[in-house]
């Protein structure tokens, strides 16, 4: 139970609460004007107080980081376990929490005998074990709730869209954890409902997979038509004989040099040749000649000298026997001369041929190393092309490694959500009485608003997973909705007693009650301040005062706080500054 609420402002009047019915009121003053508003006057700002003394988040646009106002403790008295807790936290180092407790509690040992200065989320996780029963030690547990995903339930913020919607305190709260918080709250099977999540974790982990199946990156590697057990096994043979032909793969290290070296052998060889080829033709000629000079006969020498005189006869020749002695020499000559070039170019080609011969023996020296060795360039592209089979082949196998997986996944999980379905159907069965207790004590809350009962249904969907909701007849109304949020809230506190926790102060915020007629907040007043007596627990509400009906002014007389919020001057709202 909280028991005051203070600050180190010192314009900020000191809240004494008490148990049961807790109204802080806002009130109009004779000078407001229809102009006037009640809204800045602080009922929200009280809620936040609390939120932010219950371990809640501290944004740099928070109230409590305000120039004016982060320097200043805000302070609550809080009774547990008969025991007197002083919680103290400002904007300043909004992430600690100052906190001691009455000496000679079992807290003693935790808090210690002085003022100690804690992390919020120490703080929080001690409230969740003292309010909630949370067991921190439970990993699944305390992966997926903590004390500010339940604390909330009991204190709505308007702001958050806190009520809108009973099962709900945040607007875009999502729909697994809000069961994992229901269930806890009621007393189900909440590792149920976190295996729910799980499995819906992984059904979306499956459909992100299925959607890398569609992408053109994909689609480029298996094209339509190809099955990859076929590729893999063709592709595998591949590469085994590319692998076969590489450990057979001599590298020569001048293998570029000696391949060099043979090719200008064999141009060397190729050009020798052909000159044999030319100078074999001028020998064959030359022969030719020499044959043709021996047959020359005197009588052809006689017949010409007779044919030079009568067509020369001015000119002078000699006798005929000098001009045969002349021929003979010409001729002689003539042979000397044939048998010399023959000797000549036949002694060209027999050196040629020996040149060849040598440089045939130097190119088969050389290619017997080319036909027995590779170079190094070869053998790189071998290794890149069987590289690159390699990963093609580790790419097909993930793919189909993917898809086997998926396909598994998908059947497992099927089995695991029938599973599922059966167990939590089982375990609503065996939680017969926690259930028919919740959905009691909403009957008993809407009765006393309402001639038709709202309803609390807790059960399961079409899919399987828990299904905990409000329902009534009129729930197209405002006001009506309203009104399930509170019968939700009144079960939910009154839970917290009937499971065994400590949680036992309920707020509202006066946006509540803001499209709630007249006599149902009448109704709601007498039947939070009957509750919360019988079950010892604190209701506190902010409330306009024009919204306490007449009917039960002074009933609750006695439940509104001394602090009354005004909009006469700045000093009447909560924090007595304007800002």
């Amino acid at each position: 139970m909280i028991e005051k609420i203070y600050s180190t402002l010192e314009t900020f009047d000191e809240i004494k609460l008490h148990n049961g019915l807790n109204i802080l009121l806002a009130d109009i003053t004779k000078k407001s004007t229809d102009k006037d508003t009640r809204n800045g006057l602080g009922k929200t700002t009280f809620v936040e107080i609390i939120h932010f003394l219950f371990g809640g988040s501290c944004t740099n646009n928070s109230v409590f980081k305000l120039p004016i106002f982060k320097n200043h403790f805000f302070i609550m008295d809080y009774v547990l376990d008969d025991t007197k807790f002083t919680v103290k936290r400002r904007g300043f180092d909004s992430n600690y929490v100052y906190v001691c407790c009455e000496k000679g509690s079992k807290y003693d040992s935790f808090f210690g005998e002085q003022e100690r200065k804690m992390k919020v989320a120490d703080w929080n996780e001690f409230l969740g074990e003292s309010l909630f029963n949370l067991d921190n030690k439970d990993s699944r547990i305390n992966e997926n709730i903590k004390f500010r995903t339940l604390f909330p339930y009991f204190a709505r913020k308007a702001a958050d869209g806190g009520f809108l919607e009973s099962s709900r305190y945040y607007k875009n709260q999502k729909v697994f954890p809000t069961q994992i918080a229901l269930t806890y709250l009621l007393g189900l099977d909440t590792k149920l409902s976190i295996d729910q999540k799980n499995l819906e974790e992984k059904k979306k982990e499956i459909a992100d997979l299925k959607k890398v199946l569609k992408t053109d990156a994909y689609q480029e590697i298996v094209n339509e038509g190809i099955n990859l057990d076929t590729e893999i096994t063709i592709l595998e043979e591949k590469a085994n004989n590319l692998k076969r032909e590489l450990e057979s793969f001599q590298v020569h290290p001048k293998y570029k040099e000696i391949e060099v070296e043979a090719s200008s052998y064999a141009k060397q060889i190729s050009d020798l040749s052909n000159k044999n080829f030319i100078d074999r033709q001028i020998i064959t000629e030359l022969k030719e000649a020499s044959k043709n000079e021996e047959n020359i006969s005197d009588i052809n020498i006689k017949d010409l000298y007779e044919e030079v005189k009568v067509k020369l006869p001015d000119a002078l020749v000699k006798t005929f026997s000098d001009s045969k002695i002349f021929h003979e020499r010409l001729i002689s000559n003539r042979k000397n001369y044939l048998s010399s070039e023959l000797n000549k170019y036949e002694k060209l080609v027999k050196e040629r041929e020996g040149l060849i011969k040598n440089l045939s023996i130097e190119q088969s020296k050389r290619m017997e190393v080319l036909n027995t060795h590779g170079a190094l360039e070869q053998y790189s592209l071998l290794q890149t092309e069987l590289n690159e089979l390699v990963n093609r082949i580790i790419t097909y196998k993930n793919q189909q490694k993917l898809i086997i997986s998926i396909r598994e996944e998908e059947a497992n999980l099927k089995i695991a959500e029938q599973k599922l379905i059966i167990e939590i159907t089982k375990s609503l069965e065996e939680h017969t009485k926690t259930k028919q207790k919740a959905i009691l004590l909403v009957e008993e809350a809407s009765k006393s608003l309402y001639n038709s009962a709202a309803q609390l249904n807790i059960g399961q969907t079409k899919t399987g997973r828990y299904d905990i909701e409000m329902v009534s007849r009129n729930q197209g109304s405002t006001g009506i909705n309203s009104m399930l949020i509170y019968c939700f809230d009144m079960m939910m506190i009154q839970m917290s007693t009937y499971l065994g926790r400590k949680m036992d102060v309920l707020i509202h915020d006066s946006a509540l009650y803001d499209p709630v007629d007249e006599r149902q907040i009448a109704e709601a007043l007498r039947f939070g301040k009957e509750k919360s007596l019988e079950k010892e627990f604190q209701y506190i509400i902010t409330l306009n005062s024009d919204d306490l009906p007449e009917s039960v002014a002074i009933e609750v007389k006695n439940n509104i706080l001394s602090k009354v919020l005004t909009d006469s001057d700045e000093s009447g709202s909560l924090l007595g500054v304007y800002y």
